[in-house]
């Protein structure tokens, strides 16, 4: 504040020394005092404007420094995801070797193509009473997106200068928003119909019986066995959308923290 009214009180010393000059008619002093007024208001709005940028400067790198918390986040809950889907997958497979003796496909045919089978290990033998609760488990990534909420509910991505980055967050997220709703209303909405149809046969959601048991009901129920064969397949789509996911997360995060590197 004090520094305001200093401003103030030099803004007036010279518009009274102009004024003088002006009577007197020394047309030298009035050109002199009359350019330092204005490369005076000149300057003061060019460090008016600096400092404007400067803030804006850092609350764009506060919002950046916090989705790559998020992105960090993600990626922690990565390995947690795939191994879900991988034991739902093997779970699968023991079944139908064990009830068909059949190997099931290496690959997931789709419409727009094929996803892969990821590697699996063999059931766990110590998990076998638990086959069902395996299945059944279906778990989708809810890490944090605070950081690109705040970003953008503040309208601060357009303060991001660098517009690739910018386009590219806004791709990540679309395709995480994307993620989530396949996850949430079809595979996980998939496992929650797929459940209440097995009620007639004695089945809870995750039921731990013997393996001998839970490869007997598949065997004579296709039902059953129907409801097993697709979730393994959503499961291999779940691990394929993850891992692309997975990926170009970790190329986001790398552009932010170059990003963030910058001086």
């Amino acid at each position: 504040m004090s520094d305001d009214i200093e401003t103030a009180a030099l803004r007036r010393t010279r518009l009274l020394r102009v004024a003088a000059h002006i009577r007197e008619q020394n047309w030298t002093a009035i050109g002199i005092d009359f350019l330092i007024v204005v490369l005076g208001v000149f300057v003061g709005i060019q460090v008016a404007n600096w400092n404007e940028a400067r803030v804006e400067r850092e609350l764009v790198r506060g919002h950046l420094t916090e989705i790559a918390e998020d992105l960090r986040a993600h990626l922690g809950l990565g390995d947690a995801l795939l191994g879900s889907a991988q034991l739902r997958i093997a779970a699968v497979d023991y079944i139908y070797r064990e009830a068909f003796g059949r190997t099931l496909p290496a690959t997931l045919q789709l419409g727009t193509g094929a996803g892969t089978v990821p590697p699996v290990q063999p059931f766990p033998v110590d998990q076998l009473d638990n086959l069902m609760g395996s299945i059944n488990l279906v778990r989708i990534s809810v890490g944090s997106r605070n950081g690109y909420e705040s970003l953008i509910s503040a309208g601060r991505l357009g303060l991001l200068r660098n517009r690739a980055l910018a386009r590219r967050l806004q791709a990540y997220y679309s395709q995480y928003d994307d993620l989530m709703d396949t996850q949430t209303a079809v595979i996980r909405a998939f496992r929650n119909d797929g459940a209440r149809d097995q009620n007639p046969l004695g089945v809870s959601v995750f039921d731990q019986r013997p393996a001998a048991e839970v490869i007997s009901l598949a065997r004579d129920n296709p039902g059953f066995a129907a409801y097993l064969r697709t979730q393994r397949e959503w499961a291999i789509l779940q691990w394929n959308l993850l891992s692309e996911l997975g990926r170009d997360t970790t190329v986001l995060l790398a552009d932010i923290e170059t990003e963030l590197a910058k001086p």
